[in-house]
């Protein structure tokens, strides 16, 4: 078999010719090609199969030329580990070509040629991945893709779904996608892929297109009305592809100055003037174009009215009150109205109104003036008043308050302090009576007159007496005065011819009124009150005194003490009991009189007093008391419901006593109804009872209840005595508060105490049984004879027990149960204390 492969190797070398022992890495594939990269690193290894030097050894270059070992070259040679190596620090498209790699072998020359050929990966060369085009032409997105072999190029918009080709639209060339008659809608993104079949390579470059446009109007600038004195901002906002820049003329100049501040889409004017009025201009541009848009800018001037002076008039005359605009723009709308009630003045409202403007037309963009007059006529006091003159247009609002005085003649008036009486009366001394010739009259009563008068202007006050004008004394008139028309005299008369008739005046620019004031002598009562009686008692009696209303029947002064005088039958009005009662109503008062003697008769008489003195006596009334007998029922003081739910509050009072003393009370009560657990009403009145009988001792008035249940209604009766007998009864109704048991709890809480007894005494039986048992084994063990046959004396054999031998005792605790019942039942059963004596009559109490 050997000799056979030797046979065929020596065959093949003869066809074949010599077999070079060069051998290049990496291997070359078909027809000694190698492939590499360009803009990468790449090295080729030559080295003999034969020797082991590669000294001998050299590369040659396409051209022939020998490779420099030279390491700052882009090309060069170097040896390592008896192989030559070829570099290429970066390939280029110029390195593809034929190497050769050359040597010596058993003294003859060897070589062997590999071809480098090389591809390139896809690149997207100056391709930049945000473009910008125009809108309205045909427009090219760039992208330029390289690579070896060359790459197929395809389109995409919106992911890789929609496939761009060739159409009306797209046309795809070698330098990108031309977009015709490109609009902003086109803009978006946009993939160019690159790819090459034959390595399977595929790169896509994402563009951004925008699509660039002259700025269209979005916010179009309108005519404005600024207000004069405030600042104005005008918008002006385009869309512009890139953003437009804003430029802003008035007349075709361009705006400059501290008082424009301008923004991105805005024109600020600050403190517009009347100057400012005009025509202006905003101009958006960008690359694409630019457009512009005039506008009016209008200053509006708020009304200006000129300063009003108070219009007098007199009363039924005609009031002119006139409102001037100096100026406005545009013209002012004048109106009326009152100030206080800020109603409007109109012809239509108010028959007496007339209002009259200037009737001129608007004065286009000048600054006009304008007037309105408000006429009423006649005038009449009512319109005495502030009218306020409204200008208003599209600036603002303006007002102005005015006066007007409706002058007319005062009035007197006549009311509760201004009165057309009045009365005072003078001192005499104990020697006679006044107006009597042996009287020594003393200085007499003050008494202050009030004069009122209305009028404008406020009219000035004057008084006299007999023609003659008073003056102020301060002795005999003291005058007070103050600014509203209000004027008062103090008279303080020291003689009868003092009281006679006294004149007020009140005067002003419209004229002047007079008006006589009377002062008259004032006497005391000459009219006694009317008495009447209203009830008796045993030891007292009620009247009802009315008095006159008549201010001369009162002797000109309010009565303001009722005397009452009573006597016995019997006797004579010298020894008379008497007592003054404070007058409390103008018209009718209530007299009680009480410490009478019962079953007695007595004449009563009532007089009034005012400050002069007392008047003359009523007519006599003959009353008799009442025999003594018992006491009223008494009345309830305390409320029904308790301010807590075991025990209660009452408390009560006796308006008559019978004319006997109140020695006693009797109390009971008893159980009406309840609320059980489910808040339902149950009522006992038919099985309840009545407690026992609490005696309270006058004059206690009050007592409290204990013991009673939660959430019930009781009766209660309480019945007064005195000597005479016992009060009639009216019972009356409590309630207590809801508790913390309910009913059916606090009728257990006994049965269970029953229970707990016969308990603790079984189990004490029980105990001592045990205890028997241990003392007796105990006895047996030791003695053997138990306790039982030593009482039995039963034992054969007895043990003397020792003397000193004493059983422990099991000592048993006996433990008494607490009832957790606050409320314990009514004891039916209860007695009264025995201290406490009771004498009842026969069917006397219940």
């Amino acid at each position: 078999m050997i000799s056979l492969l030797l046979i065929l190797t020596l065959c093949e070398q003869a066809l074949l010719g010599p077999v070079s022992q060069l051998v290049v890495l990496p291997r070359p594939y078909q027809d000694n090609k190698v492939k590499a990269v360009i803009d990468e690193r790449f090295f080729l290894t030559c080295f003999s199969q034969s020797s082991h030097s590669a000294n001998a050894l050299k590369w040659l270059s396409p051209n022939g030329q020998s490779i420099s070992t030279d390491f700052t070259q882009r090309i060069y040679t170097n040896v390592n580990n008896e192989q030559l190596m070829l570099h290429f620090e970066k390939l280029e498209a110029a390195d593809a070509g034929t190497y050769t790699c050359e040597g010596v072998h058993n003294g003859l020359a060897e070589q062997v040629k590999v071809e480098l050929g090389l591809e390139k990966r896809i690149s997207f060369d100056n391709t930049k991945l945000q473009q910008f085009i125009n809108a309205g032409g045909d427009e090219l997105v760039e992208c330029r893709a390289s690579s070896i072999p060359g790459p197929e190029i395809a389109w995409f918009r919106n992911g890789i779904n929609t496939n761009l080709k060739n159409s009306h639209k797209y046309q795809i060339t070698n330098d990108g996608l031309v977009i015709k008659n490109a609009q902003v809608e086109d803009e978006g993104v946009y993939l160019c892929q690159a790819s090459v079949s034959s390595t399977g390579e595929i790169k896509r470059a994402q563009i951004h297109v925008e699509v660039m446009h002259k700025p269209v109007w979005h916010v179009k600038p309108a005519d404005t009305d600024a207000v004069n004195g405030q600042d104005v901002v005008i918008k002006c906002k385009a869309s512009a592809k890139p953003v437009a820049k804003y430029t802003w003329y008035r007349n075709g100049v361009v705006l400059a100055g501290e008082r424009y501040v301008t923004s991105v889409d805005s024109l600020r004017i600050v403190e517009v003037n009347v100057n400012d009025r005009g025509t202006y201009t905003c101009q958006a541009e960008n690359n694409s174009g630019k457009i512009s848009a005039n506008f009016r800018l209008n200053v509006l001037v708020g009304p200006v009215i000129a300063p009003m002076e108070p219009v007098r008039v007199l009363e039924g005359k005609e009031a002119v009150v006139k409102c001037v605009v100096i100026e406005a723009f545009p013209k002012a709308l004048i109106t009326w109205k009152y100030a206080d009630t800020l109603q409007s003045i109109s012809g239509s409202s108010d028959s007496s109104v007339e209002i009259v403007d200037d009737g001129a037309e608007d004065g286009g963009d000048n600054l006009v003036g304008s007037w309105s007059e408000l006429r009423i006529k006649p005038a009449d006091r009512k319109y005495n008043r502030n009218v306020t003159c409204m200008a208003s247009n599209k600036a603002q609002v303006t007002e102005r308050q005015v006066r007007l005085v409706v002058e007319y003649v005062p009035k007197l008036l006549i009311n509760s302090e201004s009165r057309q009486v009045y009365y005072s009366w003078l001192s005499v001394d104990a020697s006679g009576s006044s107006g009597s010739s042996s009287s020594h009259v003393s200085r007499g009563a003050a008494v202050t007159m009030t004069c009122i008068a209305t009028g404008e202007p406020v009219p000035k006050i004057t008084w006299f007496f007999k023609s003659e004008q008073i003056k102020h004394d301060n002795v005999k008139y003291v005058l007070r005065k103050d600014q509203s028309g209000v004027s008062q005299l103090e008279v303080i008369p020291d003689k009868e011819s003092d009281f006679d008739t006294y004149q007020c005046k009140a005067e002003n620019r419209a004229g002047h009124s007079f008006r006589n004031i009377e002062l008259r002598m004032a006497t005391s009562p000459r009219l006694a009150p009317l008495l009447l009686l209203q009830s008796t008692l045993p030891e007292s009696v009620d009247f009802k005194v009315t008095l006159s209303q008549e201010t001369e029947s009162n002797g000109g002064l309010p009565i303001h003490t009722v005397k009452v005088q009573w006597r016995f039958l019997n006797s004579d009005w010298t020894n008379q009991n008497e007592r003054n009662f404070a007058v409390n109503s103008v018209e009718h008062m209530s007299i009680h009189v009480d410490a009478l003697l019962p079953h007695t008769e007595y004449l009563f008489r009532v007089a009034g007093v005012n400050k002069v003195g007392q008047g003359q006596w009523s007519k006599e009334i003959k009353i008799k008391t009442l025999n003594r007998r018992q006491p009223q029922p008494i009345r309830v003081l305390s409320k029904e419901d308790c301010s807590a739910s075991t025990r209660c509050y009452i408390e009560w009072a006796v308006d008559s006593n019978g004319g006997s003393p109140v020695r006693d009370y009797l109390v009971k009560w008893r159980r009406l109804s309840y609320k059980d657990s489910s808040n339902q009403h149950v009522d006992t009145s038919r099985l309840g009872s009545w407690s026992s009988v609490v005696v309270i001792n006058a004059p206690v008035t009050n007592y409290e209840i204990t013991n009673i249940l939660p959430n019930s209604f009781y009766e209660v009766d309480v019945v007064a005595r005195n000597d005479i007998g016992p009060s009639a009864s009216q019972p009356f109704r409590i309630r207590t508060l809801p508790g913390q048991i309910g009913e059916l709890e606090a009728f257990k809480k006994p049965n269970e105490s029953v229970i707990n007894r016969v308990i603790l005494i079984c189990g004490s039986v029980i105990a001592a049984i045990i205890l028997f048992i241990i003392i007796d084994v105990l006895l047996l063990m030791k003695f053997e004879c138990g306790l039982l046959a030593i009482l039995t004396k039963s034992c054969a054999n007895q043990k003397e027990i020792p003397i000193d031998f004493k059983p422990t005792p099991t000592k048993i605790v006996q433990h008494t149960p607490k009832s957790n019942n606050p409320y314990m039942p009514i004891n039916q059963s209860e007695e009264a204390p025995a201290h406490v004596s009771i004498p009842l009559r026969p069917n006397e109490i219940d």
